[in-house]
């Protein structure tokens, strides 16, 4: 998973980073990767810490509304939620954008 700072649109007071899953990554999966990335957590640690994700958002959900199928495309759009300290956004492409909340 590749990270590259970005400047968040909403707040210039927020520090963001963009990571970007490999296409067989779950979006599940990616934004754990994502945090795990950009904070001292690793993967079992932010679940003890901050709760399992699916206390915020139905992984499985996330999963399916960009996976793609024998006969469609990838939905295309985005979702954002809050998790670990961070507001997250989630897009068709395995692109997961992390803002800090203060």
């Amino acid at each position: 998973m590749e990270t590259e700072p970005t400047t968040d649109r909403l707040t210039l007071h927020e520090s963001t980073s963009t990571h970007q899953a490999d296409p067989d990554t779950p979006p599940s999966e990616a934004v754990i990767d994502a945090i795990a990335a950009d904070s001292s957590f690793d993967a079992l640690e932010l679940a003890d810490e901050f709760g399992p994700l699916y206390d915020v958002i139905d992984p499985s959900a996330l999963d399916s509304l960009f996976q793609s199928t024998a006969g469609a495309d990838r939905c295309v759009g985005s979702v954002t939620f809050e998790y670990a300290g961070y507001r997250v956004g989630v897009d068709q492409t395995g692109r997961v954008e992390l803002a800090a909340l203060e």
